[in-house]
């Protein structure tokens, strides 16, 4: 009954339980044809982490292999301190905003497990002296309570509750510190005045910091490639370097015998910024996810008009590829080289097109 629902532990309390399933279908022209028959669909459907963190990887993967493919041509070596010949089979999408989100790419595919990954609930090291008690979303149904997290640190939610009790603590006022966030962060036009600190506010340290423990535990536990850093806090652009420079003091030259980790230098191709920041990695995502189900559902060769089998609705689920390496690098450089050439929107309009106005498609 609860599927197709946000889940009841969802931090925001205003979203639990909401029904997304059937206002999607709704919106997408699935379910009855009109003629008592059922529409088949075949839709994508992956968390906005995941998305964008398979966007991110085939891009770069295309990228990886043009620069192997002119090297080949121009017979030459790879340069010594870049190690582009090793292929690109992992990588993180993290984006840090109201809540921090990871997705992950290892061996070439999305990860789904028992849920999907909620690396934004990991714990993290604070920094020294901290007594930032945690954000107030966190008291109830989260990991640790919220307290000591990258999320209960580095979201937007609590660097502005973190905000207000060290202006409280500067003015020596009193009251309850928990009913002054519950009024403030619920209001997203409160949080905005995180976009008007300057970049040396004590702020960016704490944000900082927990995002370098993120990235460190993202590198021990999976040995990811890239790790793509993004959402509204990101637009902070002073935070890369932050980053950067924290994991490595985090590291303490643990990993120091992996070439892209063997110096502080070495991780800016290791955390990186996201490629579409401008037009949003997620909407590129939801495109790579598109062309997946597209694809997934024509693969079989047959006539996308054929009517001669009546099916119920297949709504949204996640695409598990089977395809063979041959295939999954055609769609590679399909999606990307679809990007790379600006034409990435007009890609997607024409999908929807086809998915909504063609009839019904075999499996």
């Amino acid at each position: 009954k609860d599927y197709g629902t946000i889940l009841a532990g969802s931090p925001k309390r205003e979203w639990r339980g909401v029904d997304l399933l059937t206002p999607i279908a709704r919106a997408c022209g699935l379910g009855d044809d009109g003629g008592g028959g059922k529409r088949v669909a075949v839709v994508g459907f992956d968390t906005d982490v995941n998305a964008p963190a398979l966007a991110e990887f085939r891009h770069r993967r295309y990228l990886q292999e043009q620069q192997q493919q002119k090297r080949r041509t121009r017979q030459s070596p790879s340069p010594d301190n870049n190690n582009d010949d090793k292929p690109l089979t992992s990588l993180s999408y993290v984006t840090i905003g109201t809540g921090v989100g990871v997705g992950l790419v290892l061996n070439s595919q999305p990860i789904h497990g028992l849920l999907h990954p909620e690396g934004g609930h990991v714990a993290i090291r604070p920094l020294e002296g901290d007594a930032f008690a945690g954000y107030s979303w966190g008291a109830e149904r989260s990991p640790y309570g919220g307290v000591g997290t990258v999320e209960g640190v580095t979201s937007s939610v609590a660097l502005t509750e973190r905000l207000l009790q060290m202006e409280e603590e500067e003015d020596g006022v009193g009251g309850d510190y928990a009913a002054i966030t519950t009024t403030t962060t619920t209001d997203a036009r409160k949080r905005e005045v995180l976009a008007t600190l300057p970049d040396d506010h004590p702020v960016w340290n704490h944000a900082s910091n927990a995002i370098a423990n993120l990235c460190v535990s993202l590198l021990l536990l999976t040995s990811c490639q890239k790790i793509v850093l993004g959402g509204g806090i990101m637009k902070r652009g002073i935070l890369y370097d932050m980053v950067r420079r924290r994991a490595w003091t985090l590291l303490n030259g643990y990993l120091d015998s992996v070439e892209e980790l063997s110096s502080e230098e070495r991780l800016k191709d290791v955390i990186v910024e996201g490629s579409w920041e401008e037009v949003g990695s997620g909407l590129v995502g939801a495109f790579a996810l598109a062309l997946d189900a597209y694809e997934s559902g024509n693969g079989d060769g047959e006539d996308m008009n054929g009517d001669d089998k009546e099916e119920s609705i297949d709504v949204p689920a996640v695409q598990e590829s089977s395809a063979k390496q041959e295939e999954e690098e055609k769609r590679q450089q399909s999606f990307t080289s679809g990007v790379l050439a600006g034409i990435g929107l007009s890609f997607g309009c024409a999908l929807l097109s086809s998915l909504l106005g063609h009839g019904r498609p075999r499996r």
